[in-house]
């Protein structure tokens, strides 16, 4: 099986690619399913947000900013935490 490269001969891993002008990309599906897209000059750059987001999605965080409202994000931060007092969640 041959692995993809880039032009400096660096294997890319999945998801990755660069494209004609050099310009490294990154391609994955959010929680919802939806394909997006990160781009960057730089492969290191570019593997720092891909931990990022692979990180956010461990943790179940979703920044889909026009999608959700303010209550609905609290909602998800609470449902995060572990052991927290009846008090602090009515707050």
């Amino acid at each position: 099986m041959a692995k993809r490269k880039d032009s400096k001969g660096r294997i890319l891993k999945t998801g990755e690619s660069q494209r004609k002008d050099g310009i490294y990309m990154y391609r994955y599906s959010d929680i919802r399913c939806k394909r997006k897209t990160i781009y960057s000059r730089d492969l290191k750059e570019l593997r720092e947000q891909e931990s990022l987001i692979q990180r956010d999605s461990f943790d179940g965080i979703d920044y889909d900013a026009g999608d959700i409202s303010a209550i609905k994000l609290i909602e998800q931060a609470l449902d995060l935490k572990v052991g927290l007092c009846e008090t602090t969640m009515e707050n």
